[in-house]
């Protein structure tokens, strides 16, 4: 069986307010999300409407969207998403800056340095700065 089997590949949040939520994935946290100006995206069966996506493409591919909720799709809540960052203490002044709702800080764990936000629709989303691999096994690949 191939290690592609069973991989998590597509992150789709329902969220009140696109903009709203743009401005924190992307602004605050950096993750850089684009307007899908698509009109097959837009009139897709499965989602489709105004959204932002963002897709990885180096390693393991993985897609990440917003879309606005809807009557039909309630927005998503209490999902808990968790970003490599870079540098985690310039994204958590830029965090407390934006009125982020800050659920900890900053704060060295055996993995790296850890924080959680909670972003406009009660998702609560984990920051992580990582170490630098000691070991061949958790090099990036």
């Amino acid at each position: 069986m191939s290690d592609r089997v069973g991989r998590l590949m597509f992150i789709a949040l329902q969220v009140r307010d696109v903009d709203a939520s743009t401005h924190f994935y992307r602004d605050v946290l950096g993750v850089p999300l684009l307007v899908d100006e698509d009109e097959d995206a837009l009139d897709d069966r499965w989602i489709g409407g105004e959204h932002q996506e963002h897709s990885w493409r180096e390693g393991a591919y993985l897609h990440f969207a917003v879309f606005a909720a809807t009557a039909d799709r309630q927005p998503s809540e209490h999902t808990q998403l968790g970003f490599a960052v870079d540098d985690l203490r310039s994204v958590h002044r830029r965090a407390v800056a934006a009125g982020v709702n800050v659920l900890h800080g900053p704060r060295d764990e055996p993995w790296g340095m850890t924080a959680r936000y909670g972003d406009p629709d009660g998702n609560v989303i984990g920051l992580t700065q990582l170490l630098a691999p000691k070991d061949e096994r958790f090099a990036p690949r």
